[in-house]
């Protein structure tokens, strides 16, 4: 039992050997050969289309924004930009009707300039790139190629996941002393050097250093509620993973806690 279908020239290349197809291609190769035989084809070369290309691309746009803009598959377009020789003159009129200038925004990507900024004061004040790789559910090379500035656009998701991530940590230090030195090192800033951190006019100022890893002296809140949570009898594990700090970070603070309290004691049974 065979399925209905429209004859088609297509078809017969897809396979097909029922009599209509067959003789769909028989009609087609004909005419394609009574064509060829007048001096008409169906291509052209392909090398003004391959220069659009090249133009375009130096414009700022990728082969698959081309492909989009011209309708023309994005394997044509890499393929008369790569060694393709001759291609169909459909296809060269539809590349060579992209005026040349700037791609067309994609209104799922924006300006990375914040996106970048954000990452970046977080590694100088000690998050490590791994941890803010698995908060946000990226690879680690992403969040480095962000960082970095290896790339000027970020999917808006992405954008509005590091906003987020960076309004919960930005106050908060990080666990690692050696990744704040690199971003230092790099000439990135913390938190508190950006007016408007998504402006790519705005200049970073020459803010007081973030102090990523308080003394306990400098961070009394702090070191009233890690008291508080120990009190209660929350593990170290436990008060790490609330308070956003390493659990060596709340070891060294409960032993300097429990410290005072001797000394106190001390002080008192001397009075």
């Amino acid at each position: 039992m065979t399925t209905a279908h429209t004859p088609s020239r297509a078809c017969y290349l897809r396979g097909c050997r029922a009599e209509a197809c067959i003789e769909a291609d028989r009609r087609y190769t004909k005419r394609l050969r009574v064509e060829h035989d007048r001096g008409h084809y169906r291509t052209t070369v392909a090398t003004q289309a391959r220069h659009h290309i090249e133009r375009l691309m130096a414009a700022g746009w990728t082969q698959r924004q081309i492909a989009a803009a011209s309708r023309v598959e994005a394997a044509s377009v890499h393929q008369i930009y790569t060694t393709q020789k001759r291609t169909a003159k459909w296809r060269a009129a539809a590349i060579l009707a992209i005026p040349v200038g700037p791609p067309p925004t994609d209104p799922r990507r924006v300006d990375a300039t914040g996106s970048r900024r954000r990452l970046q004061a977080l590694r100088v004040i000690g998050h490590r790139r791994r941890d803010l790789a698995a908060a946000l559910r990226m690879t680690e090379d992403r969040v480095k190629h962000i960082t970095g500035g290896a790339t000027a656009r970020v999917h808006a998701d992405e954008a509005t996941a590091i906003a987020r991530l960076y309004r919960r940590l930005s106050t908060i230090p990080g666990p690692c002393k050696q990744t704040a030195g690199i971003a230092r090192n790099k000439g990135w800033h913390g938190p508190l050097a950006w007016d408007d951190i998504d402006d790519p006019d705005c200049q970073p100022e020459e803010a007081a250093p973030f102090e990523a890893f308080p003394k306990f002296e400098r961070d009394p809140d702090r070191k009233a509620e890690i008291a508080h949570l120990d009190s209660l009898g929350e593990s170290v594990a436990s008060i790490a993973k609330q308070l956003g700090n390493s659990e060596k970070y709340i070891r060294d603070q409960l032993t300097a806690i429990r410290r005072e309290r001797v000394k106190a004691a001390d002080l008192r049974e001397a009075a």
